[in-house]
């Protein structure tokens, strides 16, 4: 969260879809300040090859990809073509912690 706490619960019980969507853009935020950080520069970003995306999800739920779009959307809003990437989006019934949604990225940089 922008307060640097961890966001708890499930999608669907405890959380909700809406929730979840700006969970999983603070997540890519979170993602887009590590590159900076270790970067120096976002423009050494030459493209996001693919985002994961893990939804903690009651069953029956099959709003993943919605709520991972809150991750996708701000990706393309930074960084326009160079943003439009492969995805994945996958319910599972627990993540670590508790957390509602998890983010892998994987960039490509520049050398």
């Amino acid at each position: 969260m922008p307060d640097g706490t961890l966001a708890k619960g499930k999608v669907g019980m405890d959380v909700t879809p809406e929730e979840a969507n700006k969970i999983a853009r603070q997540i890519a935020i979170n993602i887009i300040t590590s590159l900076k950080t270790e970067l120096g520069d976002l423009d050494k970003v030459k493209r996001i090859v693919k985002l994961v995306g893990f939804v903690n999800c009651v069953d029956g739920f099959g709003g993943q990809p919605g709520v991972i779009n809150g991750a996708s959307d701000l990706m393309c809003e930074v960084f326009g073509e160079k943003g439009v990437h492969a995805r994945s989006a996958v319910g599972t019934n627990a993540l670590p912690l508790n957390i509602p949604v998890e983010i892998e990225a994987i960039v490509e940089i520049e050398n």
